[in-house]
């Protein structure tokens, strides 16, 4: 009998797919990267693509704007950490952008507000 059972009809299966992240590239001696959608497990290759191009440019430093960045997981973060650290080791500077309040909350809860240049 479905109708008894507590786990039936509860949605998790209703939930609308996710629209991919998309990212715009400007800037030459400042790159900029904005970032809209999900900075997740997909999104954060491409990211750490356009990244990884940005530094190989030598600019003076790599933004990430996240100003239309509705969520962001744990892959999301590593690809921020990783290019933060990236940035020190090669004297270039990389700053995060416009973060969402929604998104601030996560970098507050990993302690990442002390560690990436949040602006």
């Amino acid at each position: 009998m479905a109708d008894d059972d507590p786990t039936h009809d509860i949605g998790l299966d209703a939930a609308p797919p996710t629209a991919p992240a998309t990212f715009r590239v400007e800037g030459d001696e400042r790159v900029v990267i904005h970032v809209a959608g999900e900075l997740d497990a997909q999104s954060g290759t491409d990211l750490t693509a356009l990244i990884d191009d940005a530094f190989r440019r030598r600019p003076h430093a790599v933004v990430v704007d996240l100003a239309d960045v509705t969520f962001v997981d744990s892959v999301g973060l590593s690809v921020l950490v990783t290019s933060h650290n990236r940035g020190q080791d090669d004297a270039i500077g990389f700053e995060v952008h416009n973060v969402t309040p929604a998104c601030l909350r996560v970098f507050e809860i990993t302690q990442l507000v002390d560690v990436l240049d949040l602006r």
